[in-house]
């Protein structure tokens, strides 16, 4: 079932089987994932905030899991189990969250959903069509979630559209405080395809808001070739730093140029692998930006499990561009 908001309209419901028909689906828009966790409010909250910004209407999802369904990797139909009983509870959160952000936002267009099933499943197709797809933090806390990989964790993987996971206890101060003030985004760039979405991605999101971009390239490959200590000392650590430094201008230049105004700075770093340098930039950033996928000409700089480890553990919300 789904629920629609307008400024100034009362709530009308719609199937759930025509989303793709909706005028939000045509024109894109932002779409974040709602549940009974503590976070989740924060996370909606977010997702309002940047969904006002980029003038999309928001759609808030909220996947309710088939009994025992989440102890295993069996998908079982929806209409197995008995749906009815937490539809009101469902409805009734869902009818606060978007009460809750109409008050800050009362032009912000707002769609709802829920839906009995896998919640990864039910949110990837809820994101078909999107702009952004919006999370909490995966959640590690029950040694299941750790063994089968949560919501967030999947679908960091497995989206084809940016996924961004809000975490961290300074964002949690920052959207209860000043949820419009954004002064630092950090971007980890490799020169491959991956980073360069990346970077448009981080280009857009700090124009936008007005903040500070810092462009991050950390390479340590060095400790996988030259084991030994002698070896290490052979090396041209300025040449090293010098094709770091030329990689990451090439790969900022065309953004470079088409947002003049934005403030850039750039950082190489040689003695530290790319995600504990992510995870040190994020203690001080707003939002952090990683692509799915690296191996461009600094090899191995942010691959697949980089974007997974900071999405799992930064200090800061993060986004990851497929």
């Amino acid at each position: 079932m789904r629920r629609h908001h307008g400024p100034g309209s009362g709530p009308r419901y719609d199937g759930f089987e025509g989303l793709a028909t909706m005028d939000a689906e045509r024109t894109g828009k932002v779409v974040v994932g709602f549940d009974e966790l503590e976070h989740s409010r924060q996370t909606v909250r977010w997702a309002a905030f940047e969904a006002a910004s980029r003038q999309r209407c928001l759609l808030i999802v909220r996947a309710v899991p088939v009994p025992l369904e989440q102890f295993t990797r069996i998908r079982l139909p929806s209409e197995a189990v008995e749906f009815e009983p937490l539809r009101t509870e469902s409805e009734n959160e869902l009818t606060s969250m978007v009460a809750e952000c109409h008050e800050e936002l009362p032009q912000l267009e707002i769609h709802t959903s829920i839906r009995m099933g896998h919640p990864a499943k039910i949110l990837g197709e809820a994101s078909e069509r999107a702009e952004l797809l919006v999370l909490g933090p995966p959640e590690q806390t029950q040694p299941w979630r750790v063994l089968l990989g949560s919501t967030s964790a999947e679908l960091v993987r497995t989206a084809d559209l940016p996924v961004v996971v809000v975490r961290g206890d300074r964002e949690n101060e920052r959207i209860t405080t000043t949820p419009t003030e954004f002064t630092r985004v950090v971007v980890g760039v490799d020169g491959s395809r991956g980073s360069e979405r990346a970077i448009e991605f981080a280009y857009e999101f700090a124009s936008r808001h007005g903040a500070e971009l810092v462009a991050l390239l950390a390479w340590n490959e060095i400790r996988k070739f030259a084991t030994s200590a002698t070896t290490r000392r052979k090396l041209n650590w300025e040449e090293v730093h010098q094709t770091c430094q030329r990689v990451l201008s090439e790969s900022v230049a065309g953004q470079r140029d088409k947002y003049p105004d934005i403030v850039l700075r750039s950082e190489v770093v040689t003695n530290e692998g790319a995600a504990d340098a992510l995870f040190s930039a994020s203690e001080q950033a707003d939002l952090l930006v990683v692509g799915s996928h690296g191996r461009g000409p600094i090899r191995s700089s942010l691959l697949g499990s980089v974007s997974h480890a900071v999405a799992h553990y930064a200090q800061c919300p993060v986004a990851v561009v497929h």
